[in-house]
């Protein structure tokens, strides 16, 4: 079995971390691009992860048939001489499985925490950005009412047409962020409703 390059993905998701923490705000829109970003990579990392341990569990299956196979060959008196040597490189072969599967778990339950995390944020992100948008409505009502009482009409019409302009804005980077958050949530939970056997596929023909 090729060495598994948990490394890589450790750093993807430092890069990602360190992308998010720098972000001045959270309703900024460079703050949003990272954050989706990074869970995108959360996601990705999170999905490697599963399709390793399941590979891993299907790898421990094979090494339990194969121990039973030679635990049975090596009481066998016509071949007495065999038994142990291939009892002793499977039980080998099988404690090296259990030990990265028990560290692929640990990193699973890691990235699971990570990915819970960022949901978290986007689901921040969109109700700051709710809140700035009823915010700026507020206002634009409150100062057409001043204005009208106090400016002219052509000045009280260019205000409202800038301030409608920023709420239309406000409002596609909105549908843009709920959008996206909605495609992440959603490809989450398909990778979680999975639920595959547990087969293995290593030293089937080891002798």
């Amino acid at each position: 079995m090729e060495p598994l390059a948990v490394d890589d993905d450790i750093c993807i998701l430092k890069h990602e971390t360190a992308y998010t923490a720098a972000a001045e705000s959270p309703v900024s829109v460079c703050a949003g691009d990272e954050s989706v970003a990074s869970h995108f990579a959360l996601v990705t990392a999170y999905e490697d992860i599963k399709k390793r341990l399941r590979d891993t569990e299907r790898e421990n299956a094979l090494l339990r048939k194969r121990v039973k196979q030679l635990e049975d060959k090596l009481f066998r008196p016509e071949t007495p001489s065999e038994g142990p040597h291939y009892v002793n490189k499977a039980f080998s072969a099988y404690r090296g499985i259990y030990i990265e599967k028990e560290d692929l778990q640990m990193e699973l339950k890691k990235l699971k925490k990570e990915k819970s995390d960022s949901e978290r944020f986007l689901t921040e992100q969109l109700q700051a950005k709710e809140l700035e948008l009823l915010q700026l409505r507020t206002e634009m009502e409150t100062s057409q009412v001043m204005k009208s009482l106090n400016s002219p009409q052509d000045y009280w019409q260019v205000e409202m047409v800038n301030t409608e302009m920023q709420i239309h804005k406000l409002q596609e980077e909105l549908e843009r962020v709920t959008l996206e958050n909605s495609r992440l949530l959603e490809k989450s939970t398909v990778s979680e409703g999975g639920n595959p056997r547990h087969e293995w596929t290593r030293l089937g023909t080891d002798k």
